[in-house]
Formats: C-alpha cells, sequence, structure tokens
C-alpha cells in the first residue's frame, strides 16, 4: 500500500480560516484527515502541505515515523510555523490511515487510553469588561463545564496604562465570583505583557485563585518567563506558539512553565505531540492542548488526551461546535458534567465533507489592533 496524492483546502470557518489534509492511497476508499489550521496563514500552510507532497507520495502510510522523518529532515528549511503545521496536517491524516486499517481509534494505537474522560474547559474569548466576563462564565457554567478560560486583552506597551492591573484583577473577581469556589478559571494574556507588568497583575489576582497564566509574555521571550518563575505562585501555561520537541525543550529544562500546550496542527502532529507530551509526564508538567480552531483539531487532541498520563485538560470553543458540524461528520461537544467522551470508530473517528471544504475557500483573516496613539499593537 502506497500514498497515492495529498490534498489541501484553505477553508473559511466560523471565526478564523482554517486548513485541512487529506492523505489518499491507493487502497480504494481509504485515505485520512488531518488539520494544519494556522489563523491568518492557511493558504501559506495548504501551498506548503502540497510542497511536502513529493516527499510523502510513493511511501507506505503506515509508516507515519519513517514519513515523519523524512518530512522533517528532507526540507532544510526547517521548523517555523507554516512548515511544522504543513508537516502536522500531513502526520495527523497518516495516524487516521493507521487506525482504520487496524480497525482501531488512534488512541488504542498510542498504548490505549489511561483515562475513561476528558475534562475541557470552555473558551469564553476575550473582554476586559467584568459583567461580559461573568454572563459569558455563567452561560459556561450552565452547559456543565467545570473551567473556563477568557483573555482580559488590555491595551499594554509594557508601562503605558495606569489602570491595568486593576481591570484584570476586576475581571478575575467577577469570573470566580460567578463560578464559584470549586470550579476553575484560566487567564490568558496572549503573550502582550512585560515581565514587569505580568509580575504585579499575578500579584493583584492571586487571591481570585487562577489555576494558571497563560503567554504572559511573547512566545519567544523565555528569558523573561525565569524572572516570572521566580516571582509568580500561580502557575504558568505557554507552548502554543512553539513547534516540536527542540522547540519545548528548554522550557522543561530550565522549569519556564507549569502547564505546556502544544499545538496538534502545529507543533509536528500526533507523532510529535505525543513525545512532547512524554517529556512533559518526565518533568511533572501539565499537558493541556492549545485546541481553538477546527473539529478535527478538536478530535485529534482528544485521542492525545486519551493516551497522554499527564493530560489534564483540553480547550473547548463551546460555542461554535454547530457551525464547525457543518463541515465534519463529528463536532465535539461537552457532556452535561462539562467532560467529553473517548472518540469512537477507527482512526480519527471523523469525516470531513470534502464537498462543503471546496465551496468555502478562506480569504485572509487578518488581525488588526493598534494602541491609542495608531502605533500597531500585539495581538
Amino acid at each position: 500500500m502506497k500514498i497515492r496524492e495529498v490534498k489541501a483546502y484553505s477553508v473559511a470557518g466560523p471565526w478564523v480560516d482554517l486548513c485541512f489534509v487529506k492523505v489518499e492511497t491507493d487502497e480504494p476508499g481509504l485515505y485520512g484527515w488531518g488539520e494544519a489550521s494556522l489563523p491568518g496563514r492557511s493558504a501559506a500552510v495548504a501551498q506548503a502541505v502540497r510542497d511536502l507532497a513529493p516527499l510523502v507520495v510513493g511511501w507506505d502510510p503506515l509508516a507515519t515515523e519513517r514519513v515523519w522523518q523524512r518530512m522533517y529532515r528532507h526540507t532544510y528549511w526547517r521548523g517555523g510555523p507554516i512548515l511544522t503545521s504543513s508537516l502536522s496536517g500531513i502526520d495527523v491524516a497518516l495516524w487516521d490511515i493507521r487506525g482504520k486499517v487496524a480497525g482501531l481509534p488512534v488512541y488504542a494505537l498510542l498504548g490505549g487510553p489511561v483515562r475513561d474522560r476528558i475534562a475541557l474547559y470552555a473558551n469564553i474569548g476575550d473582554s476586559s469588561i467584568p459583567s461580559v466576563l461573568r454572563e459569558r462564565a455563567a452561560a459556561a457554567k450552565a452547559l456543565g463545564y467545570r473551567a473556563v478560560k477568557f483573555y482580559p486583552l488590555i491595551e499594554t506597551g509594557g508601562t503605558d496604562r495606569a489602570d491595568a492591573v486593576d481591570v484584570v484583577a476586576r475581571c478575575c473577581e467577577a469570573v470566580r465570583e460567578e463560578i464559584g469556589a470549586d470550579r476553575n478559571f484560566y487567564v490568558d494574556f496572549h503573550g502582550r505583557l512585560s515581565a514587569g507588568l505580568a509580575v504585579q497583575i499575578e500579584a493583584a489576582v492571586r487571591a481570585t485563585r487562577p489555576a494558571w497564566i497563560e503567554e504572559p509574555l511573547p512566545a519567544e521571550d523565555l528569558d523573561g518567563y525565569s524572572r516570572l518563575a521566580d516571582k509568580f505562585q500561580t502557575p504558568i501555561a505557554l507552548g502554543e506558539r512553539l513547534f516540536t520537541r527542540w522547540g519545548f525543550r528548554e522550557v522543561f529544562e530550565r522549569r519556564y512553565a507549569n502547564v505546556v500546550q502544544p499545538d496538534v496542527s502545529n507543533a509536528g502532529g500526533i507523532s510529535e505531540v505525543m513525545r512532547i507530551a512524554a517529556m512533559a509526564e518526565l518533568y511533572g508538567v501539565a499537558f493541556a492542548p492549545h485546541n481553538p480552531n477546527g473539529p478535527l483539531q478538536s478530535v485529534a487532541s482528544l485521542h492525545l488526551a486519551a493516551a497522554a498520563p499527564a493530560f489534564t485538560v483540553l480547550e473547548h470553543l463551546f460555542d461554535s461546535v454547530d457551525a464547525l458540524a457543518q463541515l465534519a461528520s463529528v463536532s465535539p461537544r461537552a457532556c452535561p458534567d462539562g467532560t467529553a467522551a473517548l472518540p469512537q470508530g477507527p482512526g480519527l473517528g471523523i469525516d470531513l465533507q470534502e464537498q462543503a471544504l471546496a465551496a468555502r475557500p478562506s480569504s485572509p483573516f487578518v488581525w488588526d489592533l493598534y494602541h491609542a496613539d495608531g502605533a500597531v499593537q500585539d495581538w
């Protein structure tokens, strides 16, 4: 059996552009799906998938590790978000094929499930208005979620906003008051803060007991995280913008994070994220996959969560489930207890509607954000 063709689709999703990969074999009706979504760059990733195809076509789809090594090492310009996302999408599709051939779910091929249910948290979006976050947290709580994450994305240029600390503190207080003492919340800053401001904010919100503070600093400022590790009492989460085990090595070795968040669509696929999860277990760090995009990313993440001992909780965009269901046979939903069941069926257990993908070509998705004086601000 050989890989016959690799296809890529750049698709308009509910709120960002998505990228899907289909790997077809020379066995009639046998194919696999992967997701390589990198919002704002889906067309570039789709082209990178096509560029990788000559390294993949003609090879055994069951030899996932050999194909992974070939894609990674035979691409001289390796690494980075676009190239690693393209590799990731193909790798996920190959695991889908492996599971279908074996007649088993992917997590069974990863050693079998180590848990019966997958804990989820609801991503309730960004706002710096406490009443808005309170309302969204209440909606998630009513659906059964035991945890929520939000982004109090204040405008910051390091130290330019005098009320920054108070604004974030009020948001955290509102969410804690709404969800009660027995649920968790997580605060995500998209890497916008300076180390000094992050230290001040953590001290101010500590009493509200956030379960983690996510990406307080830019992903590339790993040295800055050494300062936070010494000052924070709240756990630090990072990793959605890091790629492969080599990108995470320093995070583990220098103890910069309590939680790592690799993305199966960007960090190297199922093969590589399972290795990163094993590193997390070795270093006593929690594994909480980044999962904000398409339905196939969600299902692949559920398989990883089922098999990885270090797993703790999975991100879930609860308000886009119905929209994503238009693209796929499965769009994971939370059960009344705020968990997800293990995926069913051979492979990933999901099929995409190829005609629907072709009918929804993406247009460039642009994040546009500025400071009050017109200067460009980090998204």
